[in-house]
């Protein structure tokens, strides 16, 4: 480090601990140090905001001024402003960085980006340090779904995007249970996704045809039937039961109109779609033609060999899991809507997602909302991401974009978008809320789980355990 008088001594004192703060929080390594320190002897900045800055670095770990130490640093004079964005992944900034040069040229803003991605849990940890101080962090957070809820209990220190999103007129183009419920609370919209989402049931059609059965299934009733044929002729199950998670109970739950919680953001586990959806589960074993999902690589072998024929989820499940991990099955699957549990029921539902968050605490607020519904809400943008990772997006007008339907080979040139567009009008609404960690830990742990693994525990006990220790837990983390 360079030394000189005493103002610039005291400088060096509050880099060091600014900089062993950052070294804790395992971020240090992502600045150019030396680069940072030269910008913040040099700039005409005072004490007091030096401290502040220092402190603000610490405590978010890649917040306040220091987060400007790239590209186009906030502190050189004269330069444009520039806003940071953090995300967990490469793969979710790979579109949203093509989206950026695109609303480059259609915009000519009078900002940049830069982009920082951190590892997943860290990147999170570091947004709720920034929620807790009200200070620092980026301008904008890709914010996945399951992690929503750390940020929303309290104050919440993201900027409400519904408003805008009605002004552009842009607020009912949206398929909102994947592009806003899972980022909305009480009213507000505090993040949108790209995402669809829609879920399907994905198939082996070579088994299923070899096997007879029947593909114009209508209900989950005609299902159990087709299953309960298939295993007796076969010794193979049509579906599998996931039972160590809740997403297969989700899914079931939330095509019956149900969910986590209520419209009041309260655990509603043993509201009567959530009891349907684990008595269904349960008798699937209890009858002997299903079977508790296999872990690990048993799982993909029994996907690839046909013995488990379906499997339930969205894009990036039948899609992407599959292609990645059995690319051997490729050609061999078809998709179909969900069976109906009831007469004009639902056949569909949502799972997953990440979505782009403005944090109010910006000093560019605007910009930084321009940017983000820019991307949400034009067609171009959003084919960056189905190009790469084949996403088929939350913008309903997107659909008119031919490549989104197209026959895709590996499904056996099957026009999944055309279905995917069909169902999406069809997901019910999900609320969310900020004891998704808690509620859906007792879920698991209490609910389905045991019930699952012990099929002489009634549904309607295991459930109704599960919501009141959600309940008990909500209470005394707010008491």
């Amino acid at each position: 480090m360079p030394t000189g008088n005493l103002a610039e001594i005291r400088l060096i004192g509050v880099w060091r601990v600014g900089r062993f703060l950052l070294v804790l929080a395992g971020i240090a390594r992502v600045f150019d140090v030396e680069r940072c320190w030269r910008l913040l002897v040099m700039a005409p900045v005072s004490r007091r905001t030096v401290l502040k800055g220092a402190a603000t670095a610490g405590a978010a770990a890649a917040g306040g001024w220091l987060s400007g130490c790239g590209e186009s640093p906030n502190l050189n004079r004269g330069a444009k402003k520039t806003l940071s964005f953090w995300a967990f992944t490469d793969t979710r900034t790979a579109w949203q960085k093509k989206a950026w040069e695109l609303y480059k040229k259609e915009r000519n803003p009078d900002f940049e980006i830069e982009w920082l991605v951190l590892p997943y849990q860290q990147m999170h940890d570091q947004l709720l340090v920034t929620a807790q101080a009200q200070s620092g962090g980026p301008d904008i957070v890709d914010v996945e779904i399951g992690q929503f809820a750390r940020y929303i209990k309290g104050d919440v220190i993201f900027a409400d995007l519904k408003p805008k999103l009605q002004q552009m007129g842009e607020w009912d183009n949206l398929y909102h249970p994947s592009a806003t419920d899972p980022w909305s609370w009480q009213g507000k919209t505090y993040g949108v996704g790209n995402e669809l989402n829609a879920c399907l049931m994905s198939y082996r059609h070579d088994v299923w045809e070899k096997a007879g059965v029947n593909t114009e299934i209508a209900t989950w009733e005609e299902f159990v039937e087709e299953a309960r044929r298939f295993h007796r002729d076969t010794g193979d199950v049509l579906l599998d039961q996931a039972y160590l998670d809740a997403n297969q109970w989700w899914l079931l739950t939330l095509q019956g109109g149900g969910g986590y919680f209520g419209a009041d953001g309260k655990p509603a586990f043993n509201q009567p779609p959530g009891l349907r959806s684990l008595t269904w589960m349960q008798d699937a074993v209890k009858d002997g033609w299903s079977i508790l999902t296999p872990q690990g690589q048993s799982y993909n072998i029994a996907l690839e060999k046909g013995k488990i024929a379906s499997l339930l989820g969205p894009s990036w499940r039948f899609s992407g899991f599959v292609q990645q991990n059995i690319p051997s099955t490729k050609g061999k699957w078809h998709l179909m809507p969900f069976p109906r549990w009831e007469a004009g029921g639902s056949r569909t539902a949502t799972w997953g997602g990440t979505g782009v968050s403005v944090l109010k605490t910006s000093d560019f607020v605007e910009e930084a909302m321009d940017f983000v519904l820019f991307e949400h809400t034009t067609t171009e943008a959003l084919m960056y991401d189905f190009a790469g990772r084949q996403v088929w997006p939350t913008y309903r007008p997107a659909f008119q974009e031919s490549k989104l339907n197209e026959p895709l080979e590996f499904f056996d040139n099957q026009r999944v978008g055309q279905l995917i567009n069909e169902v999406s009008p069809e997901i019910n609404n999900a609320y969310s809320s900020p004891y998704y960690q808690e509620a859906t830990s007792a879920l698991v742990r209490i609910g389905v789980t045991p019930a699952m693994q012990n099929l002489n525990i009634p549904p309607k006990t295991a459930l109704t355990n599960a919501q009141n220790e959600a309940l008990d837990t909500i209470e005394f983390v707010t008491a």
